[in-house]
């Protein structure tokens, strides 16, 4: 979002900005801060209440934009100009994109598109499995609160007039779930300048940095993962595999549920290191000296941090389902697990991406890269919601 609105010229309004998030103001853009994070923000059901209601109630300054685009679930702010001007019919699938309803008070025609990731994965392709991570009480709760949310999503959903979506597979989920047709935009994965830190050793002819990484790691010696860490990302069985291969490096970043489960996990382990979140120079730093990374989700949706690997010139380590098989080509770009695979198949792969097959596939990681800029994805985004 923070490239649409930068390349757009738009405001952006958002529940909170979290206080370890990057913070949008920072480039010059005009943000919308609903409410402030606090402690009970950290709450998940009672978070969800609070953004949904910000989201109905605080966004009354829609009105005087021309173009709205929702991102996440915050349809509800939808509900405010049909309340206004009227609950028209649902888009059929069949309906030429870019058709409007009028708003304003003035007549002029309001446009409203969904940067649509994926629908809440909690409220259907996960919803089983989220079920079954609750106890008892909680399931009473959560039935019918998906239920009603399910109905709301898919009511608002038909009411837009263009749903854009990153990849063929959730426009595959988005028209299971909703009977809804979209259009797949890529979305940017060069906001920032990742390169291959290890081509700066290999000019000046060395093959580890003056000074070591933390923990003690040196240049292309080490796996790296950065996906968050919930569940559904599966970092607890990277560290798990890498708890078996003493002799191979593991770094992790960035924090979540997770997070305190997988540090003890890596304790008394020193060929891991958990660092929890980092910056975007980190990022640049970790990322560039390593020699190839893992990620291993539950059906992703899309997978931009594969794309951010390959943009550095690095391989990934991946699983053959969802938008991941949109980017990664087993042996070309990366290697391919299947679903199912097991801690011995994720270990095998790893022995696998060595030196030499890191840098026979570094070439083939940039072209990947180069399909997915930013300039791609303003052009096709304006495109896809008729705004040239």
């Amino acid at each position: 979002m923070i490239s649409l609105a930068k390349n757009l010229g738009a405001d952006i309004a958002t529940a909170f900005v979290a206080k370890d998030a990057f913070d949008p103001r920072a480039r010059g853009i005009k943000v919308f801060e609903l409410f402030r994070e606090t402690i009970w923000t950290k709450i998940p059901g009672f978070r969800y209440v609070q953004v949904q209601l910000a989201f109905l109630l605080k966004t009354g300054f829609a009105k005087n934009y021309d173009v709205i685009i929702y991102s996440g679930d915050c349809l509800i702010a939808l509900v405010r100009h049909l309340l206004k001007h009227g609950w028209p019919a649902s888009r059929s699938t069949a309906q030429p994109f870019g058709s409007v309803a009028p708003a304003g008070a003035a007549g002029e025609m309001q446009k409203h598109f969904a940067d649509m990731p994926t629908p809440p994965r909690h409220l259907y392709d996960a919803y089983k499995e989220r079920l079954r991570e609750y106890v008892l009480w909680k399931k009473i709760i959560f039935i019918p609160f998906a239920a009603f949310n399910r109905w709301r999503f898919k009511f608002l959903s038909k009411r837009l007039d263009v749903i854009v979506t990153n990849s063929k597979n959730t426009q595959a989920r988005i028209k299971q779930c909703l009977g809804l047709d979209s259009v797949v935009v890529y979305p940017p994965c060069d906001t920032l300048p990742f390169r291959n830190l290890l081509n700066d050793d290999r000019a000046l002819g060395r093959s580890h940095p003056p000074t070591p990484l933390e923990g003690g790691f040196t240049n292309g010696e080490y796996f790296f993962s950065w996906a968050r860490l919930y569940p559904i990302k599966r970092v607890d069985q990277i560290v798990e595999a890498f708890i078996g291969m003493p002799d191979k490096k593991l770094i992790v970043a960035s924090g979540g549920p997770d997070l305190e489960k997988i540090k003890k996990m890596a304790e008394g382990h020193a060929n891991i290191t958990i660092l929890g979140w980092i910056d975007d120079n980190q990022l640049l730093e970790y990322l560039g000296k390593c020699l190839a990374t893992i990620y291993i989700p539950i059906r992703e949706d899309f997978g931009m941090s594969v794309v951010e690997s390959m943009q550095a010139g690095k391989p990934v380590i991946g699983v053959a389902e969802g938008g991941l098989l949109e980017i990664i080509e087993n042996n070309k770009n990366g290697i391919l697990l299947q679903p199912n695979f097991t801690t011995n198949d994720l270990q095998v792969a790893v022995k696998q991406m060595n030196t030499e097959f890191v840098q026979s596939t570094e070439q083939n990681c940039y072209n990947t890269a180069a399909k997915f800029s930013e300039q791609n994805f303003i052009n096709e985004f304006k495109k896809a919601a008729n705004l040239l």
